[in-house]
């Protein structure tokens, strides 16, 4: 019998030389020929649990240590990595679960509190989740993930000047962690602090999280003075960040000779018709020889908008959809005068889930006597708008020959066709504003809030006529867009009654 238990201590020891290693494979082959020795061996079932979590396994990894626990219910270290497997999985009320009785057998678990942290903010309990951090970093005051947690959860809790200080104590600690570097300048420029976040948000190229891809051009990075030659602009990050950014291309008239602008391929026909004074070209076309100097578009604001004085008092938007079109989709959309309303409701980018909202939210607007509703969204909507109007009768109409997703120079005509758009945070929301359309846009109280809708403000220097109408702490979707019903309300009676052409 002794023989048997010192066998399995060395092939436990020996895999998890292995597993420390990262040789994943010969590690779970010698924690199996112990479970095949001993099915009910503890360190084996864990240790095997923790490897299925280092593969991103965690079904299995759960089963493992779930196992484990069953012989040892009590074991600090298996009680804390089961609650971080069912945190991977999204289950995130167990895992508090986990995470409480791992603080109970050890208080002081700096990883227990932590982890703890983390899955209140998934939950959305920031409140909590920052008195947790606050533990965590009483433990210790150097953590500077702790401190960009902390950071974090004040931004939830729309406290960004706290978060300031928050991220700069993180940033004494790692100074050249670009990660923090970016996340400190989208608070600042959320707070409208131009100058500084603006020079900080050159970070992104180094970030780890959805960084944008940089061009090797060999022109030099344009420096904010006139180019007597022409300027290179390029697009980067995603339709919404470049339709945004353009907004700062009529200014460059007067900074070079002449300007290219190179943006994603769906934006073309819509630039080019909207900047006649600027070529466009889709990127993955030869660049004119005469480059002297080149930008990033995401970096024109450090030059373009230092302040609040330095956004245009445009009265309209600065996009031009073809007129043609929108004539066209305007009388199929109104033949009767009728008032047309667009909507979008989701996001699929990555930050998604915070913004999406669900079309039966949308139902105090879509009660509006006298309207056509209109789906702006871009992919399949089906399901969701026959499941609309089988539960309440309610009906949004899709024009199937406008593609929402691929030909955004057709849906900037069908925005335009529209007398008034409601919207989340999407595509829509920056074209609908660039084109100068009416549009109420619903941002969400945390995570997907992005820098560029600002606090404590309802308009938006971008665009002159959106409305902005934020989401408080749980706040349902449904809610929010009612209590802006009172304000769409009057708007859409104003464009019934008003002289038809």
């Amino acid at each position: 019998m002794e023989n048997v238990v010192q066998q399995t201590l060395e092939m436990l020891q020996r895999a998890l030389g292995l597993q420390q290693r990262g040789e994943l494979v010969e590690a779970e082959k010698l924690y199996r020929d112990v479970l095949k020795i001993d099915p009910n061996h503890f360190d084996a079932l864990h240790l095997l649990g923790l490897l299925k979590h280092q593969q991103r396994k965690n079904s299995d990894a759960r089963e493992l240590i779930g196992s484990a626990l069953k012989i040892n219910p009590n074991y600090p270290d298996a009680l804390l990595n089961y609650g971080s497997i069912l945190a991977a999985l999204d289950l995130y009320e167990e895992a508090l679960t986990y995470f409480d009785r791992t603080l109970v057998l050890d208080p002081n678990s700096f990883r227990a509190l932590n982890n703890r942290a983390n899955a209140l903010v998934a939950l959305g309990r920031f409140d909590e989740a920052l008195a947790c951090f606050d533990s965590v970093l009483a433990l210790n005051p150097n953590h500077a993930n702790a401190h960009i947690n902390r950071a974090l959860a004040l931004m939830d809790l729309g406290r960004y000047a706290e978060a300031l200080t928050s991220y700069e104590r993180a940033l004494t600690l790692r100074p050249e962690h670009a990660d923090s570097q970016q996340l400190l300048a989208a608070a600042e420029l959320t707070l409208g602090n131009f100058a500084s976040g603006w020079k900080r948000c050159e970070w992104r190229w180094k970030a780890t999280v959805f960084p944008p891809k940089p061009r090797p051009f060999p022109q030099p990075r344009w420096n904010g003075e006139y180019v007597d030659g022409t300027l290179l602009v390029w697009g980067e990050q995603g339709l919404g960040d470049q339709i945004l950014h353009a907004s700062m291309v009529p200014d460059l008239g007067r900074r070079a000779k002449s300007v290219v602008l190179e943006v994603e391929p769906r934006l073309v026909k819509l630039l080019a018709r909207s900047f006649p004074d600027t070529q466009v070209l889709a990127r993955g076309n030869a660049i004119p020889e005469n480059v002297k100097a080149q930008s990033p578009i995401g970096s024109l604001g450090q030059y373009l908008r230092p302040s609040w004085e330095s956004f245009p008092r445009r009265p309209t938007g600065y996009l031009k959809a073809d007129q043609d079109l929108t004539a066209s989709l305007r009388g199929r959309l109104s033949p009767k005068g009728e008032t047309v309303v667009g909507l979008s409701w989701l996001s699929k980018s990555p930050y998604g889930y915070f913004k999406t909202a669900q079309l039966t939210d949308f139902g105090s607007v879509l009660r509006l006597p006298g309207c056509r509703y209109i789906d702006l969204q871009y992919g399949d909507t089906l399901a969701e708008r026959e499941a609309l109007t089988q539960t309440t009768g309610l009906v949004v109409e899709r024009l199937e020959d406008v593609d929402n997703l691929n030909d955004i120079d057709a849906l900037a005509a069908l925005i335009t066709a529209c007398d008034v758009v409601v919207t989340v945070s999407n595509i829509t929301a920056h074209l609908a504003g660039a084109l100068g359309k009416p549009t109420w846009l619903f941002v969400p109280h945390s995570g997907g809030r992005l820098w560029y809708w600002f606090v404590d403000r309802g308009d938006s220097p971008w665009y002159p006529r959106v409305h902005i109408r934020r989401q408080k702490q749980a706040q349902p979707w449904k809610d929010l867009i009612a209590s802006a019903g009172h304000e769409i309300a009057p708007f859409v009676q104003e464009q019934q009654v008003r002289p038809q052409a």
